[in-house]
């Protein structure tokens, strides 16, 4: 399958960019102490991060387009955020890890080069 190449470098960038934008939300976020809720939450999105990278690895087209069209929309609001100033402080740091995995599962998507 040709287009294989082009999933598992969106399953593992989709993997990757979910990681540092996971680790830049909580360097640049307010503190703010949610105890083990915090570990809880964080688990679940690695958890689901995970899985969906697997899927995605693994050619499943239609994941990756409805994650690329989240990560597209995601992607337009945080821009407009920024333009109208009212982002959060996180989000200049973490609008890069939106839109290269756009990108990525945009590439498996629609067969972008």
């Amino acid at each position: 399958m040709q287009g294989s190449k082009k999933y598992q470098q969106a399953g593992y960038g989709f993997l990757g960019m979910s990681l540092l934008y996971l680790l830049l939300a909580y360097a640049f976020m307010p503190p703010f102490n949610l105890g083990a809720a915090g570990f809880l939450y964080a688990g679940t999105f690695l958890l689901l991060a995970g899985v969906c990278s697997y899927y995605i690895h693994r050619g499943s087209k239609k994941l990756a387009l409805v994650l690329a069209l989240i990560y597209g929309a995601r992607s337009m609001v945080s821009i407009y955020t920024l333009i109208k100033g009212e982002a959060f402080t996180a989000v200049p740091y973490v609008l890069p890890c939106l839109l290269i995995t756009f990108y990525l599962l945009g590439r498996a998507a629609w067969d972008w080069p």
